[in-house]
């Protein structure tokens, strides 16, 4: 079993108000692809409620930072009671945006030290002694990249 540790959770941003949700969701893409982590898009959900519409996108992404660890970034996007139209000839929504961040960390994602009581043992040694300073700043600079892509969809929004 890979030990996975919760770096960020509970963070959210929340946003009401008329923007253009495709060129959104394309800010989101290019930046998770500009920090070279693979996206996969778990659920994509529109259910429609009168004149109002609801929809709710699961986005997982990962990213080996080396053959110890391997980050993973969870983002929930609902878009509530929102209405669709056009402003300048391009589709806008106006309606209740919030999207919520979960991060965590695999260490030995490939499962190269539990193979054997021994190695169980050398792996704790090296994680309590050799590597803490490294996995600190693993988790450091996760952190710091759920924090940039927050901003980042707060300057977009905010433009």
């Amino acid at each position: 079993m890979v030990h996975t540790d919760k770096i960020v959770k509970d963070v959210e941003f929340i946003y009401e108000g008329v923007f253009d949700f495709k060129e959104f969701l394309q800010v989101i893409k290019d930046f998770f692809a500009r920090h070279h982590y693979d996206l996969d898009e778990k659920v994509y959900d529109t259910k429609v409620k009168g004149d109002f519409k609801n929809t709710t996108i699961k986005w997982a992404a990962d990213k080996k930072v080396d053959d110890y660890n391997k980050c993973f970034v969870k983002l929930k996007i609902d878009l509530s009671d929102y209405k669709e139209g056009y402003a300048d000839e391009t589709k806008v929504v106006d309606g209740k945006l919030k999207v919520s961040f979960e991060a965590e960390i695999e260490r030995d994602y490939q499962e190269k030290w539990k193979k054997s009581p021994t190695k169980k043992f050398l792996r704790a040694i090296y994680e309590k002694y050799v590597s803490e300073a490294k996995q600190s700043r693993v988790d450091s600079d996760l952190k710091k990249f759920v924090e940039s892509l927050k901003n980042e969809i707060k300057q977009y929004l905010s433009s």
